[in-house]
């Protein structure tokens, strides 16, 4: 009786479904009880690849996409087991929402309703173009993070960067020993007043790429903090290593011989600051920043042109 009931159901449905769907841009089909197709669009065979008015039982369809590659995109390497998964979701709820996609590329999200005594009623729209503006916006999004992070001018991590980098190593870095070189440029405000503020920007790319040059470690992150000021986070480097590559920064800064007017020595010198400890939590990398910068004013304030080492 059920099953008279159930085909009266599905014959009374089929005009209507013919007459809504038919030439839509939806992809419609039912399935009876049994999981047998009785009912889809042409938009419907065209996106499983599948004769137009074949009536398959739904794990037929599944078997022949999957064998062909053609039509839905199955990835799986045992179909059987697939299956068997995929059916305990089929009608586990009255109603679910999932994406699938195409052989061909194409993304649809997909509706199935259980209709008692009828069965599963599916409607598929193309969210294509939505897939690939979400994936626009989402490179163009993390684009705009790396962007917020980056100084324009010398291409290094800014402040931001810093804090991002501080996080980081309070929850990967513990107990690692932490190497900070904090560098300022010798007079810098005289520099610019004296050649002009294009000229005060090309003296800072320069002393980036000296700064660059300077190190060989994977785990350095140079920075700039300020206008002048820069910073470097060395990550296992202890001491006596931040230390050489503080002189060597120097040295080639200062065989760069950058023309500075308003000088003493006649060109650009900067003062280093160096400190090292091991990280435990964002106090102690607070604690060494504030090192370096002691060191640093200690270099600025005993003849500039110099490394000082935090005590």
């Amino acid at each position: 009786m059920k099953s008279d009931n159930a085909s009266t159901s599905i014959a009374a449905l089929l005009p209507t479904l013919k007459q809504l769907f038919e030439g839509s841009g939806t992809m419609v089909c039912l399935y009876n009880e049994a999981d047998t197709l009785v009912y889809a669009n042409t938009i419907f065979y065209e996106l499983t690849a599948l004769p137009p008015g074949s009536l398959p039982h739904w794990r037929d369809l599944i078997r022949e996409n999957h064998r062909s590659n053609k039509g839905l995109l199955i990835e799986t390497d045992d179909i059987e087991d697939w299956l068997a998964r995929a059916e305990q979701r089929r009608r586990s709820v009255p109603h679910r929402q999932f994406e699938i996609d195409t052989v061909d590329g194409r993304w649809i999200l997909m509706s199935e309703t259980v209709i008692p005594n009828v069965g599963i009623l599916g409607v598929g729209v193309d969210i294509t173009r939505a897939k690939h503006t979400t994936t626009i916006l989402q490179h163009e999004y993390q684009q705009a993070l790396v962007e917020a992070e980056t100084d324009a001018l010398t291409r290094m991590g800014n402040r931001r960067a810093l804090d991002r980098l501080r996080r980081l190593l309070t929850l990967n870095g513990q107990n690692r020993v932490i190497s900070a070189l904090m560098i300022d440029i010798d007079w810098f405000k005289p520099y610019n007043d004296s050649l002009g503020h294009l000229q005060g920007d090309e003296c800072l790319r320069t002393i980036a790429d000296v700064i660059r040059s300077g190190f060989r470690s994977e785990e350095a992150y140079p920075l700039r903090i300020g206008g002048e000021e820069f910073l470097i986070l060395m990550v296992d480097a202890d001491l006596q290593s931040a230390t050489q590559v503080a002189r060597r920064i120097l040295r080639n800064i200062r065989a760069r011989a950058i023309p500075h007017p308003a000088s003493e020595v006649g060109h650009v010198t900067l003062s280093i600051g160096v400190a090292s400890g091991t990280v435990t939590d964002d106090a102690s990398i607070s604690t060494l920043l504030d090192e370096a910068d002691k060191a640093l004013y200690q270099s600025k304030h005993t003849g500039r042109d110099q490394v000082t080492l935090a005590s």
